[in-house]
């Protein structure tokens, strides 16, 4: 975790843009050291938008977000608590395997004129705890967005941002 100054360094959001291609605002991060106390935390979060001037273009209120969130333990992460709560009405869980010592992935997805989709990816690999939400808003009539192809990026970014901060 030394030697990251910006947590978003880790983080790739290209693959966002295919379903909102605007960037909403810069890039937000985080980042707080391990101390004595506390575990190190790094954060990212990145947002865009299919919105235009024209409030009757098609799609404008599409958007994708993507929080990417580390935490380096002394012992073991907090993360990985997602993986044992009980799914709920709308909301699927699966055990990912492969990745990490224990990845979970958590999919919520509701809404009638508009279809919010939240899908999250958690991993922990040792002192290592990372968890990927993508976030996204679908328009009626939007080209549909599989799950499959929403936890390819949310995989995507675990394994890159694992590997970042095993190279750190």
């Amino acid at each position: 975790m030394r030697g990251i100054d910006n947590a978003c360094d880790l983080v790739d959001p290209t693959p966002l843009t295919r379903w909102s291609p605007t960037p909403e605002h810069a890039p937000v991060h985080e980042e707080t050291l391990p101390s004595g106390y506390s575990n190190g935390l790094l954060s990212c979060e990145v947002s865009y938008t299919s919105r235009t001037d024209d409030v009757l273009a098609e799609f404008s209120m599409n958007e994708a977000g993507m929080l990417v969130e580390a935490e380096i333990a002394a012992g073991t992460p907090s993360f990985g608590h997602l993986c044992t709560k009980p799914a709920s009405t709308g909301v699927t869980i699966g055990e990912i395997t492969g990745l990490g010592t224990r990845a979970c992935w958590i999919s919520d997805e509701f809404g009638d004129l508009v279809e919010n989709i939240y899908y999250t990816v958690e991993v922990v690999d040792g002192n290592v705890g990372v968890r990927v939400r993508i976030n996204l808003t679908r328009e009626q009539g939007s080209p549909p967005v599989s799950r499959d192809e929403i936890d390819r990026v949310a995989r995507s970014q675990v394994r890159r941002t694992l590997d970042g901060l095993h190279q750190n």
